[in-house]
């Protein structure tokens, strides 16, 4: 088992590889910001099976993104220190991540509704969907789904299914055209610029006094590699997590659903807050951990781009390439617009990776993060981490909830979606853009 995963890993590596140097020779890219993760991964689609077929695509590339997710969100929180003036990043991501979660809601439904009209042979409440698709990926998906199929309305896995792929996409395609119009008006603050303030495309190998530590080793070489040992306090707090849940569910059975992403975070916040209660904070490396984070990102992009499901289209499309236009809008307005308006510092890196997010998944989201934030001097990371690991319980709890009350009435669906809506843009409104 072990040898597979080397050899599928290796082949990844080899696309990655082949991502950079095409966005190496193809200037245009570098000017898009695509990264080569991103790259590298559209190649291995095309080549695979479901368009050229000259290559296999490994089975574990389909399975990868949630582990690396969890190295990524661990990380995030490995090294984090509360303090007053991150409480208020916390809040605006908490409640963004809300806000386009109960959005979704509310504006999806009522458009589906109205499709339906149109559309006669659309799905019984297929709007529902939104936020368990463009929200919360293919497993929300398929899980409503196949809820609201055991309530008697047929094809709503496939609907689920069509959505989140298609979500996958145009995050990263609408995203980049979001990442991009950001750069230019000077939005991104923490993108890599030259003492003009003009924005900096590199390519080649980094002059040498340019080249960044990879991070510090903490402790002697010869007792451990100081690399393996960052490594090491990023799975202790994964494993800790994972004990923490799997014992608690044995207690509370409802505990179960509780998603993997929330392990590690959990498990972090825990591990670092023993080591700086017992003065052994001195062992980590933060920079070293965020290149662990920052390789596992590179895994994630690279297979989840690499293993989109390009079969689900041929079905409904015109009705559900106007809802998506719908959405976008709609999201364009709550990330770019809305925060904006209520927060000032780092407001646009938290923005790409909510729309992300809230169009795809969460590789989706930190993918875009990554295009601004390379190095991910932003806190609103740590914050998104926050938010995603805070909500998550909650709307993987929601996919058994929603669809049993929309075969009751949609208009229930709707409401708890407006009135969502309309707390968290009330909180934003007189909370966060007070204190700006």
């Amino acid at each position: 088992m072990f040898a597979t995963m080397i050899q599928d890993l290796t082949l990844l590596m080899v696309f990655l590889l082949i991502g950079f140097v095409i966005r190496e020779i193809v200037k245009p890219l570098q000017k898009l910001f695509l990264p080569s993760a991103l790259i590298g991964g559209a190649v291995a689609l095309v080549l695979g099976p479901q368009v050229l077929g000259l290559i296999e695509i490994p089975e574990s590339w389909s399975e990868m993104a949630t582990p690396m997710i969890n190295i990524v969100l661990t990380c995030t929180m490995f090294g984090a220190v509360l303090n007053k003036s991150k409480i208020k990043t916390y809040a605006g991501a908490i409640n963004l991540v809300l806000l386009t979660y109960f959005a979704q809601m509310f504006i999806g439904t009522l458009v589906g509704m109205g499709l339906g009209k149109i559309w006669t042979d659309l799905p019984y409440g297929w709007g529902v969907m939104t936020e368990f698709t463009y929200w919360g990926g293919h497993g929300a998906g398929a899980s409503a789904g196949a809820l609201f199929e055991e309530l008697g309305v047929d094809g709503m896995v496939s609907i689920g299914l069509i959505l989140a792929t298609l979500g996958l996409i145009v995050a990263m395609l609408a995203g980049m055209v979001v990442v991009n119009y950001g750069i230019r008006k000077g939005y991104a603050t923490n993108i890599n610029k030259d003492e003009s303030g003009k924005t900096v495309v590199e390519s080649g190998v980094i002059p040498a006094e340019k080249q960044k530590s990879l991070g510090k080793a903490t402790v002697a070489s010869d007792a451990i590699n100081g690399l393996a040992m960052q490594l090491c306090l990023v799975l202790l707090s994964m494993w800790l997590g994972r004990l923490i849940f799997t014992n608690i569910a044995k207690l509370i059975p409802a505990a179960s659903n509780i998603p993997e992403l929330l392990y590690g975070i959990v498990g972090a916040a825990i591990v670092w807050f023993l080591m700086r209660k017992t003065h052994l904070d001195g062992y980590a490396n933060k920079q070293a951990v965020d290149n662990i984070s920052g390789v596992a990102l590179e895994i994630c992009i690279c297979s989840a781009t690499a293993t989109l499901d390009l079969d689900l289209f041929a079905s409904f499309l015109a009705p559900i390439l106007i809802h998506m236009c719908v959405i976008i809008a709609l999201m364009v307005f709550l990330c770019v617009v809305l925060l904006h308006r209520w927060m000032k510092k780092d407001w646009f890196e938290l923005a790409v990776m909510a729309f992300g997010q809230g169009h795809g998944s969460t590789p989706s989201g930190l993918a875009l993060g990554r295009c601004v934030d390379p190095d991910q001097k932003s806190s609103n990371w740590e914050a998104f981490g926050v938010a995603i690991g805070c909500i998550s319980p909650f709307t993987s709890v929601f996919v058994a909830v929603w669809p049993v009350l929309a075969m009751q009435s949609l208009w229930i669906i709707v409401a708890i979606g407006g009135v969502m809506t309309l707390a968290c843009v009330l909180f934003g409104e007189l909370v966060l853009r007070k204190s700006k």
